[in-house]
């Protein structure tokens, strides 16, 4: 018994040894990545560059991304390199599309480029890269100024998941609001709950949501060609009750704008409907842009 009891130890802790293999080399496939991560239950420390073609990804890869950054780096991070090559001969084709939607998921706007995910797949930073880096040190020192905002998210994504009711809306408002620029609008799904967890309004955030939401649907009606029904789709939440002043003088002010952009209605009607936002909350924090915008109107009507 006791030498079964011993074998099994023994198989335990090369097990445990060989799921803490220390990374010697870049993880490239983001779905590789980010199953590594949720299951060390390490943040994800991605990477972006253009290898062949941004002489900044050159300079840094020559000067940060040695041995050393990887045996600094994978007791903290599980590590990927998004490679955006200009040769696309070069790269494997399912890999390098399914690493070009990640990029843009991720929101890059710039390469080189540090993306800092949390082990639930949750964007914490998002860093311009300077190529002049001395070294790994120099490179973990702007990724560890981090940590404590993925700590962060990642504890109130966990309180968030363990939470119900009115409890549950106010957590995933802590939530969302942690999040980094750019990334809200990837949880369309958390946003469209709360205002039913809120239905009765006591945690206040019910109709910053059904703005919120509205926003989400106007967005993908724009896009779609039907501005006319996004601005309609303001207009209706506006009438409907439940906002804060400055929220419904929101409303009024994007439904005005959407059919503005339509160019479906003439320039006396958007002079009405801005008139209405700005009555419904003349002293807000947007009735001056507001008012700016129907003095515009107003000048190009007497044109």
């Amino acid at each position: 018994m006791k030498r079964i009891f011993a074998l099994s130890v023994s198989l335990a802790i090369l097990a445990l040894a060989s799921c803490a293999k220390p990374q010697t080399a870049w993880i490239t496939d983001i779905d590789e990545a980010t199953a590594a991560s949720a299951k060390t239950k390490k943040p994800l420390l991605v990477v972006l560059t253009g290898s062949d073609w941004n002489e900044e990804s050159k300079t840094l890869s020559a000067n940060v991304f040695n041995e050393e950054f990887f045996k600094t780096g994978t007791s903290k991070y599980v590590l990927c390199n998004i490679d955006i090559l200009e040769d696309d001969s070069a790269v494997d084709q399912a890999l390098s599309e399914r690493n070009y939607k990640a990029a843009e998921a991720l929101g890059v706007t710039g390469i080189p480029a540090l993306i800092l995910l949390t082990h639930l797949g949750d964007v914490y930073a998002n860093v311009q890269l300077d190529p002049s880096l001395a070294g790994p040190e120099a490179f973990y020192t702007v990724a560890d100024a981090h940590l404590e905002n993925g700590k962060k998210l990642a504890s109130l994504r966990k309180k968030a998941d363990s939470s119900k009711g009115v409890e549950r809306a106010k957590s995933l408002d802590a939530f969302l609001e942690a999040l980094a620029p750019g990334q809200r609008e990837k949880y369309g799904e958390m946003i469209r709950e709360i205002p039913s967890l809120d239905a009765d309004g006591s945690a206040g955030l019910k109709g910053k949501y059904l703005l919120q939401l509205t926003y989400l649907d106007a967005v993908g009606l724009f896009q779609g060609g039907k501005v006319t029904e996004a601005g309609q789709r303001f207009f209706s939440l506006a009438e409907a009750g439940g906002l804060t002043p400055a929220q419904e003088q929101e409303a009024w002010y994007m439904g005005a704008y959407m059919y503005a952009m339509s160019e479906t209605v003439d320039n006396a009607l958007i002079v009405s409907w801005l008139e209405k936002a700005i009555a419904t909350d003349p002293d807000g924090p947007g009735a001056a842009n507001i008012k700016s915008t129907l003095e515009q109107v107003r000048a190009m009507l007497k044109e």
